[in-house]
């Protein structure tokens, strides 16, 4: 089963009705003044959608790419589908807060462009 599909899953399993928050990010790299390579995460674009409405990951990729084809990850939480805009609106903007500082991010599931699972390692 794919990754996308397993959220999928677990969201439809869940007792009340969800929603998928994804992110669309990329990584920026830097050299450090001791010469290591840093990186971290642009948030690009985001948006929600209830799990009835993903097809699947490259239907999803398809339409990200038509807005903006620079992305490179996925980071993909959930949030209860009856809340109203705002409150929507914040979470999707504490996603990408946490991204783009580089906090919390084992809050998230976070998926690279052929749907591989990525963990995110904070130096």
């Amino acid at each position: 089963m794919s990754a996308l599909k397993e959220l999928i899953s677990m969201a439809n399993y869940q007792g009340e009705s969800v929603k998928l928050l994804f992110l669309f990010a990329k990584a920026e790299y830097a050299q450090s003044d001791n010469g290591e390579n840093k990186g971290h995460m642009i948030p690009l674009m985001c948006v929600d959608k209830y799990p009835k409405d993903l097809s699947d990951f490259a239907g999803l990729c398809d339409e990200a790419d038509n807005i903006n084809s620079e992305w490179e990850f996925i980071f993909v939480t959930s949030m209860l589908a009856d809340v109203d805009q705002e409150a929507l609106d914040n979470g999707l903007k504490r996603m990408a807060s946490d991204i783009e500082n580089g906090e919390n991010t084992a809050m998230y599931v976070v998926l690279d462009r052929q749907e591989n699972v990525i963990e995110m390692m904070r130096s």
